[in-house]
């Protein structure tokens, strides 16, 4: 039977009728419980139902559709402490609800697992966080940069000077001798990459033709700093192996999990800031000053003073550091974001241009980027959130870092004494060093300025997340997400030396031309189950999760080397020697997960367990299943310690993995020979082979401890111990001749970290007009061998003569040793006794450091703030090999002072400090074993905030406006000779850092900042 046109819309009217009496709108407003301001932001929800809202500008909010009875909202917002207020049916006006601040952020939801969190009050697990206010405070180029000093057990340090980062992350210490030491990163659910991949320039330095063949020195960036920190919302640190196994087979670094910021329900807000400062060079080496000539001819051969315009009563004397490395060009930021929205879609879209220019000519750093995150209600149980970010960086490096050329700034130095004068003639070409011989034929000023190290990266973020709240009651919800990510970058390596250059025509092949391009793409897939049940009446509530993860990366690097260029031209066919290598790397994972999280106790009781399980092509068996599980609880007492206050008990265990680097498990063919003019592969010489077992390192990780709050709030104290058990190590053993191979990787040994760590925040005062925030952190930790499934072996920098790294059972896995000489009789554990003046390998330091501290302090003084952040090291020690070079030229600024007596050398006496600094060398390697203790202003700001009336006679009503003044790493306080104590010539290492050889010098930044709130 057909209906007429007019029955369908009758029945509609009748049902909806019924429907509409069963609903009703619930409207209110969320403002500040001390200072009655509005609070915009608030997220509002009927709890265990799907209706939910966020407080606008003037802070109100309304729900619709709330079912026709007594209702409790659940009102939270980020910086203040959550309430519930019951709404009866027969409440018709607006509801007022007043949120009380929370300092240190108790009731925000922490990341336990994929796609669910639990309040930070009843954490399990020692999770640092760090907000956008936290990441606001100074400009730096690179998101690490801004964690420095702010994350108790995350040890953050700058591998050089140079501009556009390059930075070393490493949680709870050492976790690995040979594979990744880099934490994972996960923005907005895209794991993204963070590969440092190498510019060639070893193909004019030839650092890595010497004893470190396998390990870049060519100063790269690492590409987390492609990321803006000012779309950063919030941070999340996640250290010990509970919180990280989540992420499971590649998580034994730790885990930062990054969140951006979303648009909120109200009108537009459009918020711009403007940055202008420079950069400037904050320390020198110093260098030797000659009196006359005579001084000159002694250390360089007769004539030589006469020849550099030395008299017998003084010497010319240049500053080749200032003139080098002396510039402050204009840097300058800007920085614009618009948000809003309403219940069903919010949004928010920003735009980026840095320049921070460098201190060296053609040096400097340039980003630029856009972003768009979209959050879409499709419906009332389905949400999509899409989040879009494409992003354009330029690094200009120049050259710096260990070279065998002596090509690179300090290397060149190093034999250049200040009497040398390396400027501009007048025709605008550079004065050779000379006379050369004894000085190398290597101008650092012309290097400078004739050469180009150009990186240029374009890439884009995207990722896209599908929630379906299939069930939504008020004892039960079920949520289906779906989670994907695209992680995809082009990088171009650049690098030009023409033949002008006066090194270039050393080597017979006048002016070098390299160019590399590389691909890399992250792609991630999720898919997750969420389920919460919550019985009325029974005091609990559980969280059930599992899923399932997939991950694939491809990454592509193409390199071309000319040399010999015609005409003086950069194109690489214009050079008449060319060489080609390409490397190519596919990794595919697969992992799946399964989560349990129940809270009862009335919600003082927490109790966690879970398991991820994973398999990857990176492995010997890439279908073998690899299981990390998980548990943790803890327990909250409140009014312990007095009215107020609460205490927290926590425990956790976890166990996370580290994958074998790409390729370990292949046996690597060279292609470079031809057998009767036919192209073949063959085995290289010295070849390594994987074992045939080969899979990840596993840590086991146990941490327990506490949290105290006191005077409501005011005061909160975290402290953490933990032990972290690595088994299964990535090792290398040798192999019979008849094998093939001369070594094999395998599976073998173990390796054990203890540590502690705290962290304490006061609200020393809080008043309307003076607010007095103080934190400090404090963390220490220790690792030991306690198995090595080989002999004892030395790795890493320059061996036994400059210093070493060795691993042998029951020491220190982070302990340096070089060759020392006896000064008293020592016996052996065999009970040889060696006599006094016996040459010896033995230890002479410790790279890791006695711990490490950071504190920081904000004041507001009615519209006047103030913030500072100082990063304190004690302890470690590094190899100052630059040091070292500089002795070999003769140029330490104390090389020639006197003795206070001489001493017997051999045959000889040594009448001066560098020469016996020098003559130690090949038998004392402690003479260049220094202390890298250290304390450093991180950060330093001062901000106005104009006040309304200013504000709104220059840019009309309801506008705000904030100036300030910054300053990064202002000083340092250091015993250290060197450039910077945190150098590391070899990149991000697992161990082998803490090896100074000419890098990039540091700089300290100042800034001018206007931020307008429109």
């Amino acid at each position: 039977m057909r209906l007429r046109g007019w029955v369908v819309p009758v029945l509609i009217a009748a049902l909806a009728g019924p429907l509409a009496a069963q609903t009703r709108t619930i409207t209110g407003t969320v403002t500040d419980s001390a200072t009655g301001q509005p609070l915009a932001g608030a997220q509002v929800n009927v709890k265990g139902g799907l209706q939910s809202a966020q407080s606008r500008d003037d802070g109100s909010f309304t729900l619709n559709r709330v079912p026709n009875q007594g209702v409790t909202l659940g009102v939270r917002l980020i910086g203040y402490r959550g309430l519930e207020v019951s709404v009866p049916l027969e409440e018709s006006g607006p509801v007022a609800v007043a949120l009380a601040k929370d300092p240190f952020k108790l009731e925000e939801v922490v990341v336990t697992g994929q796609f669910v969190g639990v309040e930070r009050r009843n954490l399990a697990n020692a999770i640092s966080t760090v907000s956008s206010e936290d990441l606001r405070d100074v400009p730096t180029p690179s998101i690490e940069q801004q964690l420095q000093g702010k994350v108790a057990g995350a040890d953050i340090q700058t591998n050089s000077g140079a501009p556009g980062g390059g930075v070393q992350v490493r949680m709870r210490g050492i976790t690995s001798i040979n594979s990744a030491a880099e934490p994972l990163y996960v923005v907005d659910g895209v794991v993204m990459s963070d590969v440092a991949i190498a510019s060639n320039q070893n193909a004019v330095t030839a650092a890595s033709q010497g004893s470190n063949p396998e390990l870049t020195q060519d100063n790269q960036v690492n590409r987390i700093a492609d990321l803006n920190p000012n779309d950063i919302e919030r941070v999340e640190v996640l250290k010990g192996a509970s919180a990280s196994a989540i992420y499971g087979g590649r998580a034994s670094n730790g885990v930062v999990v990054i969140t951006t910021k979303k648009g909120r329900t109200g009108r537009a807000q459009v918020n711009a800031t403007q940055r202008l400062g420079f950069f400037s060079l904050s320390n020198k080496l110093g260098s030797r000053v000659f009196a006359n000539d005579a001084e000159v001819d002694a250390a360089y051969g007769a004539g030589v003073g006469a020849a550099v315009g030395c008299t017998p009563t003084s010497c010319p004397f240049f500053d080749h550091e200032q003139e080098l490395a002396g510039r402050k060009p204009l840097s300058y930021e800007t920085l614009a974001s618009v948000s809003g929205g309403d219940d069903n879609t919010k949004y928010y879209a920003s735009g980026n241009v840095k320049h921070d220019g460098g201190i060296i000519e053609n040096t400097g750093f340039n980003r630029e980027g856009v972003r768009l995150n979209l959050d879409q209600q499709l419906g009332s149980r389905v949400t999509l959130s899409v989040n879009t970010n494409f992003l354009h960086t330029k690094a200009e490096r120049g050259l710096t870092n260990n070279d065998n050329s002596t090509t690179s700034y300090y290397v060149a130095l190093a034999f250049i004494p200040s009497f040398v004068d390396l400027t501009r003639n007048p025709d605008g070409t550079f004065k050779p060093t000379a006379p050369s011989p004894p000085f190398p034929p290597s101008n650092p000023l012309q290097t400078a300025a004739l050469s180009s190290n150009n990186e240029d990266v374009w890439r884009i973020l995207s990722g896209a997340n599908l929630e379906w709240r299939a069930i939504q009651s008020q004892n039960s919800s079920l949520r289906f997400i779906a989670n994907g990510g695209l992680d995809f970058f082009n990088q171009r390596n650049a690098l030009f030396f023409p033949p002008d250059l006066q090194f270039e025509p050393v080597d017979g092949l006048a002016g070098t031309s390299l160019l590399s391009k590389s691909d890399n793409t992250n792609l991630n897939l999720f898919g997750t189950v969420v389920h919460n049940y919550a019985p009325a009446g029974r005091g609990f509530s559980a969280t059930t999760s599992a899923g399932v993860q997939f991950g694939r990366r491809n990454l592509d690097i193409d390199r071309t080397t000319g040399r010999n260029l015609v005409g003086g031209q950069s194109n690489i066919d214009a050079a008449t020697n060319i060489q080609v290598q390409q490397r190519r790397e596919l990794i595919k994972n697969l992992g799946y997960f399964l989560q349990e999280e129940v809270l009862t106790a009335g919600e003082r009781l927490l109790l966690t367990a879970g398991i991820r399980a994973d398999q990857s092509s990176a492995n010997a068996d890439a279908g073998k299943l690899y299981f990390f599980p998980k548990a943790a609880a803890s327990y909250r007492f409140p009014n312990l310690i007095g009215e107020g206050s609460e205490f927290k008990l926590r425990g956790a265990y976890g166990e996370s993995g580290n994958e074998p680097r790409y390729g370990q498990i292949f046996t690597p063919l060279t292609s470079t020979v031809n057998i009767g003019g036919v192209p073949s592969l063959i085995v290289s010489s010295g070849a390594e082979t994987g074992a045939p077992d080969l899979r990840p390192e596993r840590m086991r990780e146990f941490e327990g401890g506490f949290d105290m709050q006191l005077a409501h709030g005011r005061a909160n104290l975290e402290v953490t111990a933990y032990q972290k058990n690595v088994s299964d190590l990535l090792l290398r053993r040798d192999l019979f001749e008849s094998s093939g191979f001369a070594r094999q990787i395998f599976n073998g040994g173990k390796l054990r970290t203890r540590g502690i760590e705290a962290a304490l925040g006061l609200q020393l005062v809080d008043h309307k007009d003076f607010a007095w925030f103080f934190r400090t952190t404090f963390a220490h930790n220790r690792s030991k061998i306690t198995q090595l499934d080989v002999p004892s072996f030395q790795q890493g920098g320059f061996g036994a003569s400059l210093g070493t790294w060795e691993f042998t059972e029951d020491s220190s896995a982070t302990r340096i040793v070089g060759n020392d000489t006896l000064t008293a009789p020592l016996t052996l554990p065999d009970g040889t006794v060696l006599p006094t003046g016996s040459a010896v390998v033995r230890r002479i330091g410790d790279s890791n450091p006695d711990f490490r501290m950071g504190f920081g302090s904000d004041f507001t003084v009615k519209r006047f703030g103030l913030h500072f952040l100082f990063d304190w090291q004690k302890g470690s020690n590094i190899l100052n090999l630059t040091k070292l070079l500089d002795d070999f030229g003769g140029v330490t600024p104390d090389f020639a002072v006197p003795l206070p007596q001489p001493v017997p050398f051999g045959n000889d006496l040594l009448t001066t400090v560098g020469g016996q600094r020098l003559a130690g060398f090949g038998v004392t390697a402690g003479n260049y074993v220094e202390t890298a203790s250290f304390l450093k202003l991180r950060e330093v700001t001062l901000t106005y905030e104009l006040p309304n009336s200013v504000v709104r006679g220059i840019l009309g009503a309801r506008r705000s406006a904030r100036l300030s003044l910054s300053a990064r790493n202002l000083f340092t306080v250091s015993d250290y000779t060197g450039l910077d104590p945190e150098v590391s010539n070899f990149g991000n290492q697992a161990i082998f850092r803490n090896i100074d050889v000419a890098p990039f010098p540091p700089s300290r930044s100042f800034w001018f900042s206007i931020d307008v709130g429109l």
